[in-house]
């Protein structure tokens, strides 16, 4: 309904702010005038609704998987390394740390595979705080898997992190095993 209501703004706009010239042929050509256009368009920008123009800008996403396995220390966080999406770049494969760049509701998956039978032991971390945890068992190579939304404010930090002594991850290139992403819903 917003988007019909933007169009009839625009055409009423355009016939108002247009006139006529007499072209050789006798007929009428429109011309916007500079100022009127810039009016309209400024207009159409503050009534467009939601998902009308550059989304881009207030939108952030990424999605990442490891490429290897890897033994983690107590406390050591995954570094997901092959980066398949990070619009707006707030995700840093260097460190495994997603940076909020606005207050927001978001949400956050992560899909982990241990070594064959060893333990792995990870949890999505806010900040400092551990929220939920994967535990995929020991036998064999198991996988969990987490899905969580948070509420967070610019410049909250979200990662995945190993809990305890070692743990194992496994992953590999082509096949991506283990995996972290996360998007703002609004």
């Amino acid at each position: 309904m917003r988007i019909m209501s933007a169009v009839y703004l625009i055409v009423i706009g355009l016939v108002i702010g247009c006139y006529g010239n007499k072209t050789n042929s006798g007929s009428y050509t429109l011309k916007l005038e500079n100022a009127n256009f810039e009016e309209l368009r400024s207009l159409f920008m503050k009534n467009k609704g939601p998902g009308v123009g550059d989304h881009r800008e207030k939108f952030s996403a990424f999605a990442a998987s490891l490429t290897y396995r890897k033994t983690l220390g107590d406390g050591e966080i995954v570094k997901f390394d092959k980066v398949w999406t990070n619009i707006n770049n707030d995700y840093h494969p260097s460190t495994g740390v997603y940076t909020a760049p606005k207050a927001g509701v978001y949400q956050f998956a992560c899909t982990v595979m241990t070594q064959n039978g060893k333990s792995l032991n990870v949890f999505l971390w806010k900040n400092n705080t551990r929220t939920v945890a994967i535990y995929p068992g020991l036998t064999h190579h198991n996988m969990g898997t987490l899905n969580m939304i948070l509420e967070l404010k610019k410049g909250d930090k979200v990662y995945i992190k190993q809990w305890g002594a070692g743990g194992h991850i496994h992953s590999e290139s082509p096949s991506n095993y283990s995996m972290f992403s996360g998007y703002i819903i609004r």
